[in-house]
């Protein structure tokens, strides 16, 4: 037995079986023992072979491992002969100095004169999908144990975290009881939403997750992270069954695409990582998070793009005139709503394909478009898709080679979009390639756009017959984005959508994590008549659906990339939205701290709905804690920490995702916050009130798909910044707080102009009030409680005195 350990975990590998341990060094669990792998391989005469992970070592020694992006630590590398020595495998397992976490990858070799096919690599089976049933019988039949997991050793209720294929894909918690989200629409949206080579799981506890998945003891407050850091050599999914919640089943599992193996080739496989953590932390997801982040060199813009896209007014209608209608709109409110970048979306192009004429309603063209929207003082930004085309495109037409054909020649299904079925490119053809990048060329450097948002990414990533046999479909999809990224430039904005998530890291400044969002909470197709029939779709466009993944892949945000919810709507017209369902959204956005960008028509916003969006700028760099993310698929709490010149605070999200008014109530020792007084400040509502030590925070009535969003403060002695109007952050935007003998002075900078309101709390009432040395009159609005109105033009000083003024003295 080899045994290597570092401050936190203690890994063992069993020569003589070919199964690892992995168990922290201070507990007997969490603990993975007895784990193998597994291979699966096609002969070029078409038979299988496939070998579950029970072998003796021909080599096995303990090692130091440096990969290029950590630090060398210990590990392990063995190696194992199969196939009557055709095929060699060989795996290194590292324990990095410090981590809370394994990782370890493997190499496949062809030792043979032959071609093998590669189907699937299993870097990790623990447990049975029948649970610890089997083990009694295995004791007395005299039979070794298989491996298993032991997140605690009483049985506690299980849940499992899946995340998505794709930017569009559902990803949320599952508990055990629950079966994994199906679809009604799969003939005509499964090539969109989901990865076509995982399997397809049914039945109860039975789940499957991309890139990585989590599995959790709620009861115990114990949970593992099983996943790859990368998918830059393939695509890789995590299954997992909760049947017998003594004893889960995971599963992780490298897509080998069938490729070939020729006589002396090998495949390296991603890393794969594998760490343990407690559900309730405040960073649970972090460590692993951040060593793939530093693993593909992520890209994180130090400044969030806050903008306006076309799609949710116009859709596929626009035209140069509502673009030019916007524009104006923007510039006679740029004071109080800087917009930095205007995105022409879906609509300008010929066809969707045909990417090199426009429509006639674009009389000017795009350079001039572009210019325009340069001349009003913004960044232009153009929405792409250039790995797909529809089926009516004249490139269809005039290069059918350059599409994905299946293994009967059949043109392969991007699914149906437009109302009609689309075609994948075949990212791996030279003409596809040189075409791709002759319109990143040209969009960029041509029409003068330095912000693009490439949308309909998957088609990339589609199964089928590629010009590159050898190329999986991560390798192949991995570098059509390279070359994009080349071309383009380190300095153009590229925003990924549709688009499958682990090849796009360190390639993409943002990504499109949710569904579209729509101007209706549930999904909704062919208007109102078949409501019913789509609401149960989780990856289709609707409020609610964006919000969900927004949510559940908050921890991704600044870490991957900058994370884009996509739009805040926000308008009473063309809606089916409530007021309560628009705060919902525009909070959600708020705390995700992600990219920004509103999408109404802004000729007609009337100034109340328009201060849902002014009141969410500037952005801030946050990440926000989602409580209850391994207990509920659409968690109800969100809080940010916060601190500034006026101390230290939190904002709070609570809501009720159901379709009926209910009543809340949070604990707030339970989320963290230290056990005392504080001033509860509700920003859309604009009251404050005071919360007593242990007392419970709660309403009583919230509206269906409502909630509030809170500043709470710790009660501290007056004078005290309590709540504001001005920014979401009700604090942010202070920058001095300057206490004198018998005054204060409060500094503020907002960017903007706006006109709102600030609480504080006073011991006595001030005698004079000003705000830029003009004399304001304050309200009481509470004991103790004082609301200052206050003119903000980018910035503004308020000023309290509690000093009499002495007349002039006679001389």
């Amino acid at each position: 037995m080899l045994v290597v350990a570092n401050s936190t975990l203690e890994f063992s590998f069993d020569p003589d079986t070919f199964r690892w341990s992995l168990r922290r060094v201070d507990a007997e669990w969490p603990a993975v023992l007895g784990a193998n792998l597994g291979v699966q391989l096609r002969r070029a005469d078409g038979a299988s072979f496939r070998w579950e992970g029970q072998a003796h070592c021909q080599e096995a020694d303990a090692v130091t491992l440096t990969p290029e992006f950590l630090p060398g630590g210990p590990g392990v590398r063995a190696s194992v002969s199969l196939a009557d020595g055709a095929l060699g495998l060989e795996v290194e397992f590292l324990l990095p100095p410090g981590a809370p976490h394994l990782l370890w990858r493997a190499r496949l070799s062809n030792r043979s004169a032959q071609i093998w096919h590669w189907r699937d690599l299993d870097l990790a089976v623990i447990g049975s999908r029948f649970g610890r049933a089997g083990d009694a019988a295995r004791r007395f039949t005299g039979q070794s144990l298989g491996s298993h997991l032991t997140l605690h050793p009483e049985a506690g209720k299980l849940a499992f975290f899946s995340n998505g294929y794709q930017s569009w894909s559902f990803s949320g918690s599952l508990r055990g009881a629950m079966s994994e989200p199906a679809t009604r629409i799969g003939y005509f949206d499964g090539p969109k939403m989901r990865n076509m080579l995982s399997p397809v799981v049914e039945g109860i506890g039975h789940f499957t997750s991309d890139l990585y998945g989590v599995v959790g003891d709620l009861a115990h407050d114990q949970g593992l992270v099983l996943g790859f850091l990368s998918q830059r050599e393939h695509f890789g999914h995590v299954e997992a069954a909760l049947v017998d919640p003594r004893g889960p089943y995971m599963r992780l599992s490298a897509h080998g695409d069938d490729v070939p193996l020729g006589p002396g080739e090998a495949r390296v496989t991603d890393w794969a990582y594998l760490g343990f953590m407690r559900p309730s932390d405040p960073d649970p997801l972090g460590p692993y998070l951040e060593t793939s982040a530093q693993e593909n060199r992520a890209r994180v813009p130090a400044l969030t793009p806050v903008g306006w896209c076309s799609w949710y007014q116009y859709f596929d209608s626009v035209t140069e005139k509502h673009v030019l209608a916007n524009l104006d709109a923007l510039r006679a409110t740029r004071d109080e709503l800087p917009l930095d970048f205007v995105q022409l979306d879906d609509g300008f192009q010929a066809q969707v394909g045909d990417w090199f004429a426009t429509k006639d309603t674009f009389p000017h063209g795009l350079p001039w478009l572009s210019e325009a929207i340069r001349a009003g003082g913004h960044t232009p930004g153009l929405w792409l898709a250039p790995f797909i085309a529809r089926s009516d495109a004249a490139l269809v037409r005039q290069r059918p080679d350059w599409f994905l054909k299946d293994d009967r020649r059949k043109w392969v299904s991007a699914g149906l979009a437009w109302a009609r079925f689309c075609y994948a490119l075949d990212v791996t053809h030279p003409g596809v390639r040189e075409h791709t990048r002759r319109l990143i060329e040209t969009a960029v450097r041509e029409w003068g756009f330095p912000y693009l948002k490439l949308d309909f990414l998957f088609a990339g990533a589609l199964p089928g017959r590629r010009y590159d046999p050898t190329l999986t479909r991560a390798q192949a999809f991995r570098r059509a984005l390279e070359e994009i990224r080349a071309v383009a430039g380190d300095d153009v904005f590229l925003l990924g959508c549709g688009c499958p998530l682990g090849p796009a890291i360190g390639l993409v400044d943002g990504m499109r994590i949710s569904t579209d969002v729509a101007p209706h909470w549930h999904p909704q197709l062919f208007g109102r008549v078949g409501a019913e029939f789509f609401r149960p779709e989780m990856a289709l466009a609707s409020a609610r659906n964006a919000i969900q993944n927004t949510l559940n892949r908050a921890a991704l945000h600044r870490r991957w990339w900058l994370n884009d919810p996509d739009c805040l709507l926000v308008r009473d017209y063309d809606t089916r939205l409530t007021e309560a369902e628009v705060r919902s959204l525009a909070s959600v956005i708020a705390l995700s701290g992600g990219m920004f960008l509103v999408s109404d028509d802004m000729t007609r916003l009337k100034p109340e709905r328009r201060r849902y969006i002014t009141t969410l700028l500037p952005v801030l760099n946050i990440r926000p804690r989602v409580h209850g993310w391994l207990e509920s698929t659409m968690p109800e709490v969100l809080t940010v920490p916060l601190s500034g010149p006026v101390g230290q605070w939190w904002l709070l999200g609570m809501f009720n995702w159901e379709g009926s008014t209910q009543g809340r109530m949070v604990d707030l020792e339970a989320l963290g916050l230290p056990r005392g007084e504080y001033w509860i400040a509700d920003l859309w509502e604009r009251e404050v009130r005071r919360l007593h030590p242990g007392q419970l925070l709660g309403f009583d009535r919230i509206p269906a798909h409502g909630g509030h969003l809170l500043a709470v403060r710790p009660v501290t002695e007056a004078p005290q910044w309590v709540a504001s109007d001005l920014h979401f952050s009700q604090g942010c935007e202070v920058v001095s707080w300057t206490p004198g003998e018998e005054s204060l002075t409060i500094g503020l900078s907002l960017g903007r102009a706006a006109v709102g309101a600030v609480t504080l709390a006073v011991a006595d009432p001030p005698l004079t009030v000003s705000v830029n040395g003009v004399a304001v009159q304050p309200h009481v609005v509470g004991p103790d409680l004082l609301r200052i109105p206050v003119t903000c033009d980018q910035q503004a000083e308020i000023r309290l005195s509690w000093q009499r003024t002495r007349p002039a003295s006679l001389s």
